[in-house]
């Protein structure tokens, strides 16, 4: 950027306070038991100190002046704790033919705690001067977040650069540098080449673009973006090296594991003992969704008896949103399958990249295990569930919610109505417990939206919601009746309001012989996930819708409850990460401050799924969609 371009108005100034609160909000959150690396992340912000900066902003101060009053209020605001730190570029060289120009980038308070006075000290220094060396400052930035652990950059640039090298093949570089480093970028009021280069750093760096164009495009969530964070995708469990061959495996019991997937396309193998006979064992994996990537992810969750037959397998399948997560599971449990899967002492596990190996090299990756007995008889129990048909949720005032971004801090919710915001690309996460005979109702209400926000939403703007199993498993029911907004599992983002519900099938013990994960995933009671999304697009600005989620539990819990052999009962890899919504005394979930779903029994009283329901479900073209969600779950199976 130089000192002929446009005057600026002091939008970027307030999206990148927007930006920076919201990162260092995530640097608050408890850090995860036994990871390998501190979860909190580390932080540098690259400005620009061009010339330009001396400019007018357009609200009767100049543009330096309106960076400094926003910086110093975000960094008021820092926790002790926050790993943060200060560069900028163009501060010392007034002219490209100077010597030293394209090197012009300073590191002016390095990354730390506790460093909020020199971090406004720096601020009140900060002036306007020379060139913009953009690619030469991303390469120094990543120096400076180090190699491991979450790391983000955040660049601000209303200009393209003005030094070689080309900054998007140095982002591509540097997000070589492993999965847990990104780049985010802010625009302002830039078009064209310019435009197109900053888009393309974000993309290559794994990163989110914003563009900001005028104060009148942040109104309708300054507020809340400047205390949001932006919480990196956390994975939690003991650390294990799973073995490159059969031979060798570490021994897992049931539990929490962290591991990574390798350098190499060699899958990762692990040996998993049975401690009861004729048990059920599981193996659930989830990782950051790559991005960006498809909904099924090449990569391979596998459970073979120690002679190699297969006893159940999955390729993880992605969740809406660019900052989603991917699970897949795999179960001992099948009537195809040789009977060694119930009966052999061990059984071998393996986790492998697949054609997405490029994007999964050394990333990260969690892994649960469970053992369930096995049962006395199944004669007296209820058969597998059929598709269900929606229950009216009462209205209640619904509280505020810290949401979750990854299953590690995903905060534990009861049937009750709970209110937050939602931005374009993320992905929140929510804990739902679910007892025998209990079926989840989600619903997810959006208001009709003001005049800013509602030009930001513009058309083509979907929300997502889901369910995920404890292991992993999408289990949504797909031919459930009566739904808001259809029983799929996307809606249109409509600025007049949205709802949008999403139910499962109930919770029994021989759903595990259904045909898809709808029903194997619903064949066991714990810890399920509500996923909510909304997608993005290249051009958005730095916005928020409101919402509010209403979670219901319909059912009588522990109808159907199996005996199990011996009196044993299940053992399930629980999360090692402590919920960000804790319990109180009592042990029971917080509750809402008004019930939403009480007790309601015969939810599957019609099994059937009519024509009409099928060719309403998720809007027009659905039956395409429906046809790809079935082959989906086929496959998985």
């Amino acid at each position: 950027m130089t000192t002929h371009q446009a005057h600026r108005r002091p939008a970027v100034w307030a999206l990148l306070a927007v930006t920076l609160a919201a990162v260092l909000g995530g640097l608050t959150a408890p850090a995860a038991l036994a990871d390998p690396a501190p979860m909190g992340g580390r932080l540098v912000l690259v400005l620009d100190s061009s010339g330009s900066m001396a400019e007018p902003a357009g609200d009767g101060q100049t543009k330096i002046a309106a960076a400094r009053t926003a910086l110093t209020s975000v960094v008021s605001k820092l926790p002790d704790g926050a790993e943060v730190g200060l560069r900028v570029y163009g501060a010392t060289v007034f002219k490209r033919t100077q010597a030293g120009a394209c090197t012009d980038t300073q590191l002016t308070v390095p990354i730390g705690t506790g460093n909020r006075p020199q971090l406004q000290a720096a601020i009140a220094r900060y002036k306007p001067f020379g060139e913009t060396p953009i690619a030469y400052a991303l390469q120094q930035a990543a120096k400076d977040v180090g190699p491991v652990g979450q790391r983000t950059i955040v660049l601000v640039s209303d200009g393209e650069a003005t030094c070689a090298p080309e900054p998007c093949a140095v982002a591509r570089s540097i997000a070589k540098q492993g999965i847990d480093l990104k780049i985010d970028v802010v625009g302002f009021r830039v078009g064209g080449k310019a435009r197109s280069q900053l888009q393309c750093v974000a993309r290559e760096g794994r990163g989110d673009y914003y563009d900001a164009d005028s104060t009148v495009d942040l109104e309708a969530g300054l507020d809340r973006l400047s205390t949001r964070a932006f919480r990196p995708f956390r994975l939690s469990g003991t650390p294990v090296r799973g073995a490159a061959q059969q031979e060798g495996a570490p021994v897992l019991a049931p539990g929490h594991y962290l591991d990574t997937f390798g350098t190499d396309r060699t899958a990762r193998y692990y040996t998993i003992k049975r401690t009861m006979a004729k048990s059920t064992l599981r193996a659930g994996i989830s990782f950051r969704r790559p991005v960006p990537g498809g909904s099924v992810i090449e990569a391979a969750v596998k459970l073979n008896t120690l002679s190699g037959e297969t006893c159940g397998w999955s390729y993880p399948l992605s969740f809406e949103g660019e900052q989603g997560v991917a699970t897949g599971s795999a179960s001992s449990w099948a009537g195809d399958y040789p009977k060694e899967c119930a009966t052999d002492e061990q059984l071998v596990l393996t986790v492998s990249g697949g054609r997405d190996f490029a994007q999964l090299k050394s990333a990260p990756y969690e892994l649960r295990v469970d053992e369930e007995p096995a049962v006395e008889s199944t004669a007296n129990l209820p058969a597998e569930a059929g598709d269900p048909a929606w229950t009216p949720m009462p209205g209640a005032t619904p509280r505020e919610i810290v949401p979750g971004s990854s299953f590690a801090d995903a905060p534990l919710v009861a049937a009750g109505s709970y209110k937050t915001t939602l931005m374009p690309g993320e992905v929140q996460l929510y804990k739902v417990k679910a007892d025998w005979g209990q079926r989840i109702q989600a619903q997810v209400s959006v208001p009709e939206l003001g005049a800013a926000t509602r030009k930001a939403v513009d058309v083509g703007r979907y929300l997502d919601l889901d369910v995920i199993s404890p292991t992993g498993e999408d289990v949504y029911a797909v031919f459930a009746k009566k739904v808001p907004s259809g029983a799929g599992k996307r809606a249109v983002l409509d600025p007049n309001g949205t709802v949008k519900g999403i139910t499962t099938k109930e919770i029994r013990y021989l759903n595990r012989d259904g045909a898809n994960n709808q029903d194997t995933g619903t064949s066991l009671p714990g810890e399920y996930y509500v996923a909510v999304s909304m997608t993005r697009k290249t051009d958005d600005k730095a916005f928020t819708v409101p919402m509010t989620l209403t979670v219901g539990l319909v059912g009588t819990a522990g109808a159907g409850k199996p005996t199990y052999v011996d009196g044993a009962t299940p053992v399930a890899g629980e999360s090692v990460t402590p919920s960000s919504t804790p319990s109180p005394e009592s042990g029971q979930p917080n509750q809402a401050s008004g019930p939403v779903q009480g007790r309601v029994d015969g939810g599957d009283s019609d099994d059937s799924a009519p024509v009409a329901l099928v060719a309403g479900l998720a809007g027009g073209g659905v039956v395409l969609l429906m046809v790809g969600a079935l082959l989906v779950v086929r496959l998985r199976r």
